[in-house]
């Protein structure tokens, strides 16, 4: 059955998603929505869409759109979700889910009290590589690395903020960690669990005109004794983009690159390479589970409270860059109700 999906926000980053959905036409109707309907009509046309709108209020009344995927700006994801539940909208939200502990506390309590769908647009949870690599960790089949000891991620390029308010912390909760760097903490959380505690660093700023950090160096104490180690950066010269996961177990080690094709597999008595599927950024399979859900009446793999999870962890390594001091998740009051 097909989900009325209308796109809210009509702006580069929907553009890189809708190039891997928009052929889904067996499975949505899309719709577009943006304060600049010119935008949003060029967006309908050439994204094979149903209808568009001049007005994020005119979209989520009308009662042909069933669901709304939000590609907005952090500091308006409450009120966005505010005016979904107003009109009984399901709501796919772009992470981050919010800027602070207690914003995010609310939006999932909105979405909860109007009895409507909420998941968070977390592409990392529907690749390829990084559900295989949890399968290898948790399996004790061909493959397994055993019992995990170290999470090792690096990423580095140069990007400067992509968009005038991403500068601006107020507006994004911090800087480029809590916009980018996040997806790599809730692939640690996936692959590792929840850190008990999380040490951080930040080096000298490069982007200088953005308010926030451009990069972070972050250590966590993962469960079980497991320990992960993230090298995150958007102000290093490289010629290429260094996307790299290298996974260490009690009986071998497994590395990929996260929108890769395969994962290398290793210990002490065999190499080999693991191919997979397309994974289309995991965009595909995430909105199919959006959809999913919906008409399942269950839960999203992705939910509200699952996005607070990488929320804390993000604000935990700020508060720790800041005072310079190890930072217990523990400080963070995660409950949701």
């Amino acid at each position: 059955m097909k989900l009325s999906l209308c796109i809210v926000g009509c702006g580069s980053y929907a553009a890189n998603v809708l190039t891997k959905i928009h052929d889904m036409t067996d499975e949505f109707d899309f719709y577009f929505a943006s304060r600049d309907l010119q935008k949003a009509k060029e967006y309908c046309e050439r994204f094979g869409g149903i209808d568009s709108f001049g007005s994020y209020e005119e979209a989520l009344a009308d009662p042909r759109v069933q669901a709304a995927y939000f590609f907005t700006p952090h500091h308006v994801h409450l009120d966005n979700t505010r005016l979904a539940a107003q009109h009984g909208k399901n709501i796919l939200m772009e992470k981050p889910i919010a800027r602070t502990i207690e914003e995010s506390q609310l939006l999932v309590q909105t979405a909860r009290d109007a009895g409507v769908q909420l998941m968070v647009a977390e592409n990392f949870r529907f690749l390829h590589t990084a559900r295989r690599a949890r399968s290898m960790i948790e399996t004790g089949t061909l493959g397994s690395i055993g019992d995990l000891r170290l999470i090792d991620i690096k990423v580095e390029a140069f990007r400067p903020p992509s968009s005038p308010w991403r500068y601006h912390a107020d507006l994004t909760g911090g800087g480029s960690f809590i916009d980018a760097g996040i997806h790599y903490i809730d692939l640690i959380l996936y692959l590792g669990g929840m850190p008990t505690q999380v040490y951080a660093a930040a080096p000298t700023k490069v982007h200088r005109q953005s308010e926030g950090e451009d990069g972070l160096v972050l250590l966590a104490n993962l469960p079980n004794d497991a320990v992960a180690v993230f090298n995150f950066s958007r102000a290093t010269s490289r010629n290429e983009d260094c996307n790299l996961v290298g996974i260490t177990g009690t009986k071998g080690y497994i590395e990929f690159q996260p929108y890769g094709r395969e994962i290398t597999f290793e210990n002490t008595l065999v190499k080999r390479n693991v191919r997979l599927p397309e994974a289309h950024r995991g965009a595909r399979e995430m909105v199919r589970e959006f959809r999913d859900s919906i008409q399942q009446q269950r839960p999203p793999l992705m939910t509200g409270d699952e996005a607070i999870k990488d929320l804390a962890v993000v604000l935990a390594a700020y508060r720790s860059a800041a005072e310079s001091r190890h930072v217990p998740l523990s400080e963070f009051n995660l409950s949701s109700d």
